[in-house]
């Protein structure tokens, strides 16, 4: 471990950048001295050679081939540039004494290398890549000893990045980063993507698609100044996948006329036109470093021909575009192809035209792609959709993915905050490395503020698969600990980093279950299963250690917190909480309950609050992120915010006659009190002894028994009970308008082996009416209609050859789900697969109480076959019984909106599919076999044929 003191609390080292250097090597420069300034408060000079430095204490940027400088130092045997020559994006740090001074060199290989140097630097000093976009302050040292990691020659050497083009896409971003961005730069400008640019190069990535709603990157600099900047700075630019040859989306309305009189987005009717359009785009960018995007959509992200037209008249008509695109890159940029970087994207109906169909080959196998890069998707929800099979893994372009954190489309958009976990990106991503997807990794961040979180994590990921890779099983909670120290530093004790790792795992899991756009009074039960009242509980939990957070931080690490974490966490389950309250009210309100009422203070103050929490973001830093939480972002009617709602809350009035409700929570069966009609008493079986319980749980069970008023009568209650087999909490009360419910506990009291013991409730109201309501707990031993199985809580995990299934913490929608590794493996079963040493299973035991026939209810988390037509077929069976086949889609699956169950599962982040076995009375086992790529389990839930699971959102919990 070599040191270097880069300020010795009187003097900070000078930088030399001689006069050689890149120019954006020498506009970084200008940042790592800014970044310095901030940790030391000394701003360091930069001069151009050695003998201008006037410190001891001296730092050498530079680029192997463009530095006399270095060329010295090697040639004297100080520095040994032979570990980064001919690298990619690679720098070595090194100290060394040189004419009397202490010398720390940063030498890249090529321009990039130079500039992720430079800006290790200012992470070795305590800078955090969001130092800008985070408000990610460091903290004040007077005096910095940098500590740099040497290799066995003495030298700290980076690694050469994983995925080749590595970045993200600016997208939807109006009403947001738009206003922002006019606002605080006049525009989407160069000086707005000065901070962009720098954000990505900090990150370590080299490749953007710029903002295309209402922008022109290419035009809005102004002029070329935004292209001419990403390439000073080593930004390699692209554009979207409808966006060929550098030309924004908007251009060709706002310049055809310079090309003729037909606006027509067609190549069959405007062919000249348009490829005169695109002729002068790659004149106007081929001198800047850029990955060409090549193809043909129609305008606004539609299909290029009619709905009529077949797939080989689609696929035609993108041939005959693509000839003409590389006619011109030929002409004006290179003959050879392999110089020429191009991009085909297999976005939406172009993924059609790639495959192809019985009548025509597909795009795919079309030899002048060959040196194309195919750039896959995911199904714009973050679910990755076709992959390559291994013998396509050689196509010569490679392959890239464009991966979503937010999308404007069907089924419906979310754009407002963040809704993705780190451990879904994780498994997506890995995913597609593992199969050759390595070229081109780009993500769609939407406005970027508040994405920082998983942006983060996807480039590192791209950077140093190595370190967080498939090597990275369960590691997201060691990278969140390690985010939370770059954004923080010491700022926070160890009590308070696991509280932010709580609210930053809690808020985005409750997001990716449903997003805010998609939630509304029906998600989660407001009496099934109790689901409603624990969602309510985890998202009060976790909105009120995102509080305390809150009243404990001050300073810098108040607005880093308030700017990366609190809001997006906040506001997110500030309406978690508004909606599933609203579906209590309304649930209660259809039966008349009085009790609905008083939810809608809360309700009110909640929609409120999310008012007052956006704009409140708005202000912190003195307004500096105005407007980038202004999306609309709860109660989409449809897929976009043109009907949106916030929560609408219903009141009871109460009826002018005595009128008491009288229910078991969690039950929808309530009773009015004794009538004609309905003598029948409600019925509790939540304390009775059911089969396989667990030794020593019965005795904490509990029930409640809710006593409402429906009307304006006041009343007093008394209970009564038979045997004190059962207990309560009180056995008299009063319910009137204003404590218009109570609430007994009832509990098991001496267990005298009675099965059944009846109650009573007595109503007497104020007006001298009375009735009474029966009551019948069922304590006795009683056949479960269902069990609930945590994937994870396997008895037995069989690997063959080292492979099979891993529990991946915190994947799913609740807790962990399990996957089988390596991701790409297929496996296919047939007769005994039990006795196959070379088939992974996983085997559950439990008891049931009688033999029947059963479903197995698998809960899957919402993925996409990685072959066209595939199905993600798994296996199941009793015991060492010939296994079945389980699908995990329907032979009719489409990844697009038109297919309700890719749709369905897009907004749940779940699907259910199932499998119907025999089992004896007794204990029994499952065996859950591997199959095709992408399967990933949550639960298990086995049920009695034809029983009827209450409607949930999420399934039984264990």
């Amino acid at each position: 471990m070599a040191k270097f003191v880069l300020c010795d609390g009187k003097r900070v080292a000078d930088i030399i950048i001689e006069e050689s250097a890149f120019a954006g090597v020498k506009e970084i420069g200008k940042t790592v001295a800014e970044d310095i300034c901030l940790v030391t408060d000394k701003t360091p000079r930069i001069v151009s050679s050695l003998a201008d430095a006037e410190t001891e204490a001296t730092v050498v940027a530079a680029t192997v081939g463009k530095s006399a400088l270095l060329t010295e130092l090697e040639g004297a045997g100080l520095v040994d540039l032979s570990q980064v020559a001919g690298k990619r994006e690679v720098f070595i740090m090194k100290t060394l004494e040189y004419q009397g001074k202490s010398v720390l060199v940063i030498a890249g290989s090529d321009k990039r290398g130079t500039i992720y140097g430079m800006l290790h630097l200012s992470e070795l000093c305590g800078v955090s890549p969001l130092v800008y976009f985070g408000d990610a302050y460091p903290e004040k040292k007077q005096v910095v000893e940098l500590e740099i990691k040497e290799n066995d020659k003495g030298a700290f050497v980076s690694k050469e990045p994983s995925v080749y083009y590595r970045g993200f896409f600016i997208n939807d971003e109006w009403p947001a980063f738009g206003n922002w961005a006019y606002e605080k730069f006049g525009g989407v400008n160069a000086k707005c993507y000065r901070k962009v640019f720098e954000l990505l190069l900090r990150f370590k990535g080299n490749y953007m698609w710029p903002a295309m709603w209402n922008s022109n990157f290419p035009e809005d600099g102004p002029g070329i100044e935004n292209a001419r900047l990403a390439d000073e700075l080593g930004v390699i630019m692209g554009t979207s996948h409808h966006e060929p040859l550098f030309r924004a989306g908007n251009e060709w309305q706002q310049q055809y006329k310079e090309y003729g009189d037909d606006n027509s987005w067609s190549f069959l009717s405007n062919e000249k036109a348009i490829t005169k359009f695109w002729e002068n785009g790659v004149l106007r960018n081929k001198d800047f470093e850029s990955v060409i995007t090549i193809g043909m959509r129609g305008e606004a992200d539609s299909k290029l021909l009619p709905e009529d037209a077949t797939m080989k008249d689609n696929i035609e008509v993108v041939k005959k575009a693509i000839l003409a695109q590389d006619k011109i890159l030929k002409e004006h940029i290179s003959e050879d192809f392999k110089a020429v970087p191009r991009m085909l994207a297999i976005y939406k109906e172009v993924e059609d035209y790639y495959y192809g169909d019985e009548t025509c080959e597909g795009l795919k196998d079309w030899a002048e792609l060959e040196d194309a890069i195919f750039l896959l998707s995911d199904d714009n929800h973050g679910n990755l959709r076709n992959l390559p099979t291994e013998a396509e893994r050689n196509h010569p372009g490679g392959y890239g993915m464009y991966y979503h954190f937010d999308y404007h489309g069907a089924p419906i958009s979310y754009e407002w905050t963040n809704c993705n976990r780190l451990t879904k990106t994780w498994e997506q991503m890995t995913t597609a490395y593992e199969a050759g997807v390595t070229k081109m990794w780009i993500v769609n961040v939407g406005d970027l503020k508040e994405m920082e979180y998983p942006l983060s994590f996807f480039m590192e990921l791209a950077y140093d698969y190595d370190t967080w890779g498939l090597n990275g099983l369960n590691k997201v909670k060691e990278f969140a600990y390690k985010w939370i120290d770059q954004q923080f530093g010491k700022r926070l004790s160890a009590e308070q980093k696991a509280d932010l790792f709580k609210v930053l795992e809690g808020y985005t899991r409750l997001n990716a279950m449903r997003t805010p756009e998609t939630m509304n009074e029906r998600i989660y039960h407001p009496v099934h299963l109790g689901e409603g009242e624990r969602i309510l509980a985890e998202a009060r939990d976790i909105l009120a250690t995102a509080d305390k957070l809150k009243e404990e931080l001050s300073g810098e690490a108040l607005l880093t917190y308030e700017s990366v974490v609190y809001y997006a966490a906040a506001a997110s389950l500030n309406l978690v909480i508004a909606w599933i309250l609203t579906g209590m009210n309304h649930e209660l309100a259809r039966k008349g309950s009085l009790y609905a009422n008083t939810y809608i203070d809360e309700i009110e103050k909640r929609v409120a609050e999310d008012k007052r929490l956006v704009d409140e973001f708005h202000h912190i830093a003195d307004g500096k992120w105005n407007h980038c939480l202004s999306s609309a972002h709860t109660g989409f009617r449809s897929w976009d915010d043109r009907e949106w709602s916030y929560p609408v809350v219903n009141k009871v009035a109460p009826l002018s006659v005595a009128k008491a409700m009288v229910s078991f929570r969690g039950q929808d069966r309530y009773h009015l009190g004794a009538y004609w009609q309905d003598m029948a008493p409600i019925i509790c079986e939540d304390l009775a002894v059911a089969g396989n319980d667990v030794a020593g749980t019965v005795s904490s069970r509990k029930t409640l028994l809710d006593i409402d008023t429906r009307g304006e009568i006041g009343f007093e209650y008394k209970i009564t009970l038979e045997s004190d087999a059962i207990t309560c909490d009180k056995e008299s009360g009063r319910v009137g308008l204003e404590a218009c419910r109570d609430t007994v506990v009832f509990s098991l009291g001496r267990n005298n082996g009675v099965s059944e013991v009846k109650g009573r409730v007595d109503i007497s109201f104020d007006n001298g009416q009375k009735t009474y309501v029966d009551l019948l707990f069922k304590l006795g031993e009683r056949n479960r209609p269902y069990y609930c199985i945590n994937a994870a809580d396997f008895t037995d995990n069989h690997k063959a050859n080292g492979n099979g299934f891993e529990v991946v913490e915190f994947l799913g929608r609740e807790g962990s789900a399990i996957k089988a590794f390596p991701p790409m493996k297929s496996y296919e079963s047939g007769d005994n697969a039990g006795n196959k040493a070379d088939i992974p299973y996983v085997t559950y035991e439990f008891g049931v109480d009688e033999a029947g026939e059963y479903d197995v209810l698998f809960y899957l988390m919402t993925r996409n076959p990685s072959v066209k037509g595939g199905r993600m077929k798994f296996y199941v069976s009793v015991g060492d019984d010939k296994p079945q086949t389980v699908y995990s889609v329907s032979d009719h699956y489409y990844t697009e909106w038109q297919d309700a169950d890719w749709a369905q599962g897009v907004l749940t982040a779940g699907r259910q599919v199932a499998g119907s076995v025999n089992l004896e009375a007794g204990n029994n086992t499952i065996k859950v076999y591997a199959g095709e790529p992408g399967v990933i389990i949550e639960k298990l839930v086995i049920k009695r044929k034809n029983y009827e699971l209450p409607t949930t959102y999420l399934g039984p919990v264990k």
